[in-house]
């Protein structure tokens, strides 16, 4: 009888811990989709009124200083939110694992059950667009370290072409530096599309 119970409190505290499973899996790609999102409107926030900012910018090198000092800080926490040890990068990875022990869970039962080969595919297809996404933002990662070394090695330039009277020069390298940063934000937009595709089907055990 003994023995009896504790099968079934075993049991029940399996079937409990799946739903939790599912939930834990759920929170994390909402929070991941969450935090990327966040981070693509901050992005594109920092660009409204650049354009403008720049133009200010003409004839004051205080001006032109705070300009790229904006722009670089806009890309170092692009930077900083994608890196290696950011929760966004720990949720992904987190995911991927999962979602690859349900492929793989699937294709199992799959040789006694051909009703589990659409889900293994359904895994497969999860699988593929959470890479799809990896590779975005490693991608976005590279390219915005790129850009912060880019913006802080050109500073003394644009700034000493303010020096000179030059501001025409000065203003067509803070032009060059914000079209790089417009095309961060394009990436960041793709990498939002998909993390929202990557987040339609919920999780399940």
């Amino acid at each position: 009888m003994k023995t009896l119970s504790a099968l079934i409190l075993s049991l029940g505290l399996l079937l409990s811990g799946l739903p939790t499973q599912a939930q834990d899996a759920q929170s994390d790609m909402a929070r991941l989709f969450e935090n990327v999102n966040a981070i693509a409107q901050e992005l594109q926030q920092s660009l409204e009124g650049l354009e403008a900012s720049i133009q200010e910018s003409h004839n004051s090198i205080e001006k032109g200083s705070e300009v790229l000092d904006g722009m670089l800080e806009s890309v170092r926490k692009v930077h900083e939110n994608i890196a290696e040890d950011s929760q966004i990068w720990k949720d992904l990875e987190s995911l991927l694992a999962l979602w690859e022990q349900r492929r793989q869970e699937s294709l199992k039962k799959s040789e006694s059950n051909p009703a589990f080969v659409p889900i293994a595919q359904a895994w497969q297809t999860r699988l593929e667009t959470g890479r799809k996404l990896r590779s975005q933002i490693s991608t976005q990662r590279a390219n915005s370290l790129a850009l912060l070394r880019t913006i802080e090695a050109d500073r003394e330039i644009v700034l000493a072409y303010y020096e000179l009277g030059q501001a025409d020069k000065a203003i067509e390298g803070l032009k060059q530096v914000s079209e790089k940063l417009a095309n961060l934000n394009e990436n960041m937009q793709a990498i939002v599309k998909t993390a929202s595709e990557a987040r339609q089907v919920p999780i399940a055990p």
